[in-house]
């Protein structure tokens, strides 16, 4: 069953402008819209959502307005790398890649400025030979100064970013469906178009020929799209299914420890619901690193768990990857470990090389607790995005795969400087 309501939707528009209308949203029957960033009462119906799987739910979803502004050299008067140069070539030759698959009409645009794909492609190069060098970073900041022009991504009340981590997930399945491993992980169906429509990015044509979202997570674990035969392999949790769709790619592991590798191929168009951040605003939860929450929602009695991973209308589609690879981001790449970012493509462009600076979480060597938060900075590359990662103000380093970095990124969440590296003109 689904309902038509009227609410209000703020729109973030080009040049960072926003305002509020009205426009009427067809909700599916499980619906919470909500505000990842910001705390939201608990809604009054909370009982009947996630107890009884239904009632409805709206509160604002929309950041603060963001936008990227261009910034001085002397904001950025000392630069340091947490990591090796090994590691940071290796992602800026992804992003040569990705500059010489891109035809020489293709450009970007940052702040009002224009860069066209010949242009990144010889400043990507150019970055690469910076270094590859000897140089001291005092000396590379020099060259930096001299070649490139940084932007800053900033926000109405402060200049710094929000940064999270995510990584390849493991999970435990099997090929045939039992009494418990029921739970599907799917392939993308023939009926899924990509929409350019503003509103929802994938969608279906109805019976009357009407581009609509494809259906709701609720629906498809209904058996919207059974009669396709889409199954890749069988979960014993819904929740399990919701974290390889959330981190966007997962490792497939067999009770023989055979293995595949899955990795995202299209969505269904609704927008991304966080349900840890509901039940934390209702008070069932603490604050909690991600890789906690699942293990809550995997704690539940069986009905209440597919209840609350249906209060995420958004749904991700899976195809098999080649498994001496990693993960693959949207630019059609391999991820590099902590240097691989997701950002919001409509805000900030993919292949770029840019630098921040924050606080991680570190881990004991076996990914069993986190020791400590250590301040550090280093040099990114834009190359992936997800559908949490909204506005300027939003990045997620991809931080690979193993205990130690599944614990690691779920426990990732702090203030960032956020520089983007372009070619001086």
């Amino acid at each position: 069953m689904k309902i038509l309501f009227f609410l209000t939707l703020g729109l973030t528009l080009s040049g960072g402008d926003f305002k509020e209308r009205m426009q009427s949203v067809e909700l599916p029957s499980v619906f919470v819209r909500f505000n990842d960033t910001k705390a939201t009462s608990c809604p009054k119906n909370y009982k009947d959502l996630t107890d009884k799987g239904s009632g409805f739910v709206f509160s604002d979803i929309d950041n603060p307005v963001k936008d990227v502004s261009s910034s001085l050299w002397s904001n950025l008067s000392i630069i340091s790398d947490d990591l090796d140069r090994e590691s940071l070539l290796k992602a800026i030759k992804t992003n040569i890649e990705y500059w010489q698959s891109k035809p020489q009409s293709f450009s970007i645009k940052l702040a009002g400025d224009t860069y066209t794909a010949s242009e990144m492609l010889e400043a990507n190069n150019d970055l690469y030979s910076i270094f590859s060098s000897t140089m001291s970073y005092t000396d590379i900041l020099n060259v930096l100064k001299s070649r490139f022009k940084i932007y800053r991504a900033v926000s109405d009340d402060t200049k710094d970013v929000t940064i999270t981590g995510y990584y390849e997930s493991e999970i435990s399945v099997k090929k045939e469906k039992d009494d418990v491993y029921k739970y599907p992980l799917h392939f993308r169906p023939p009926d899924l178009v990509k929409t350019n429509n503003p509103d929802f990015d994938y969608g279906r044509y109805d019976e009357d020929g009407n581009l609509v979202k494809y259906y709701s997570t609720e629906e498809i674990r209904n058996g919207a799209i059974d009669k396709y035969k889409l199954e890749i392999a069988y979960s014993n949790h819904p929740s399990h299914i919701l974290l390889a769709q959330i981190q966007g790619s997962s490792i497939l592991r067999f009770p023989d420890q055979s293995y595949e590798r899955i990795g995202f191929d299209g969505a269904n168009g609704w927008p991304y619901v966080s349900i840890q951040k509901i039940l934390m605003d209702c008070g069932e939860v603490p604050s909690m690193n991600f890789k906690d929450f699942i293990k809550y929602l995997s704690s539940q009695p069986q009905d209440r768990e597919e209840r609350l991973v249906n209060l995420n209308p958004r749904y991700i589609f899976f195809n098999i990857r080649d498994k001496d690879l990693g993960a693959i981001g949207a630019i059609s790449k391999e991820l590099t470990p902590k240097r691989s970012v997701a950002i919001d493509p409509a805000y900030i462009p993919y292949g770029l090389v840019a630098y921040i600076s924050s606080t991680k979480p570190v881990s004991d060597e076996n990914g069993e607790k986190i020791i400590s938060f250590e301040k550090f900075s280093r040099f990114i590359t834009t190359q992936d995005t997800g559908s949490a990662i909204r506005g300027a103000g939003r990045i997620d380093i991809f931080w690979g795969n193993g205990k130690k970095a599944e614990l690691e990124a779920s426990s990732m969440k702090a203030s960032a400087s956020f520089y983007l590296i372009t070619p001086k003109k």
